[in-house]
């Protein structure tokens, strides 16, 4: 039997070649910060208790704040900005050039193109896709690629897809699968493809959940509590 690996936080500032990674955080084996994308490349710079799982890569010119947490072969490329508690998780691409405040939770397998922007305690779930080019290739356009806008408290469900330049509006709620093509009024329902909007439905009218967007740290954290006490649901056990 081979023991289980954990990583020991890091006690004070600590200083990598192109990074600095604040106190009390685990990196795991394997995991680059501050990946130089070109020569002049700024340092990456994490804040305190960050958790990075094996296979993360970060670049230079990333600014992280406190509590951030990347499973495993996240890739966040240069000029990213986070405030605190945001989360990358497994397989998700950040492609640089992002802004992300308080509070953003980043499920696995989401593509985020550069210049997308986020607000505070937003939450996307797993295989979304957001675009910054609606004819790649084929219509020149004198600006440059332009992502979507995602205001506070939005929740979008796992695998709709966010086309370029759209706004959705503050506490808005869309669907699985939802196709977003055009802006989303604060307060909304998105569901379908092309995304139909209404209004929110009272049950949903809300804020998102603060223990959903803000989490220290998560369940399989080493430094949590001991999570062998979880197990399948009963009614599983039932069957």
């Amino acid at each position: 039997m081979t023991d289980t690996y954990r990583p020991k936080p890091l006690n004070s500032q600590t200083k990598f070649d192109n990074a600095e990674v604040g106190a009390g955080s685990f990196i795991e084996p394997d995991v680059t910060v501050g990946f130089r994308c070109h020569e002049d490349c700024g340092p990456a710079q994490l804040g305190k208790h960050c958790m990075l799982r094996k296979g993360t890569i970060i670049y230079g010119d990333v600014m992280i704040g406190d509590y951030f947490q990347s499973c495993h072969y996240a890739v966040i490329r240069a000029k990213v900005q986070m405030g605190n508690y945001c989360n990358v998780m497994n397989h998700s691409t950040l492609e640089g050039l992002i802004r992300m405040g308080d509070g953003v939770r980043i499920m696995s397998h989401v593509y985020v193109s550069s210049r997308t922007w986020f607000g505070n305690h937003v939450f996307v779930g797993p295989g979304v896709t957001f675009l910054n080019d609606r004819y790649p290739g084929r219509i020149e356009s004198d600006s440059s690629p332009m992502g979507a806008t995602i205001e506070d408290h939005v929740m979008i469900g796992g695998g709709a897809t966010v086309l370029p330049g759209i706004t959705i509006g503050r506490q808005s709620f869309i669907a699985a699968g939802a196709l977003v093509n055009r802006d989303v009024p604060a307060k909304s329902l998105v569901v379908g493809v092309p995304g139909c909007i209404t209004p929110l439905p009272s049950k949903l009218n809300k804020s998102n959940a603060k223990p959903l967007t803000v989490q220290p740290i998560d369940i399989w954290h080493p430094g949590g509590d001991d999570a062998s006490h979880l197990e399948w649901p009963e009614h599983w056990l039932q069957r």
